[in-house]
């Protein structure tokens, strides 16, 4: 049976708060057993919901996983609304 090793994906989702700023969303994907990133992206977005669904679809393609929930972080703009969304899914991939 193959050996398993862990990794993790990580996922942030930030606006851009000037005047028409737009939603830049990232992602990258680690392992134990490497030193360097294996797998990132970026991609900018109009609103946080076509970010989110972005983000979830890398997740179908680059994990075993099926989604990765994003928690909305502390900052916040003018109209009280979040502006800094962030997510992490650990799982495990054969050797």
């Amino acid at each position: 049976m193959a050996k398993k090793i862990t990794a993790q994906f990580e996922a942030e989702l930030r606006k851009n708060q000037e005047k028409g700023g737009a939603w830049l969303g990232e992602f990258s994907v680690t392992r134990d057993d490497y030193d360097k990133v294996v797998v990132s992206g970026r991609e900018a977005f109009s609103n946080a919901s076509a970010g989110k669904r972005w983000l979830k679809a890398q997740v179908l393609a680059n994990t075993n996983k099926k989604s990765i929930k994003m928690i909305a972080n502390a900052d916040r703009d003018a109209k009280d609304k979040p502006v800094f969304f962030y997510g992490a899914v650990v799982f495990k991939v054969d050797a």
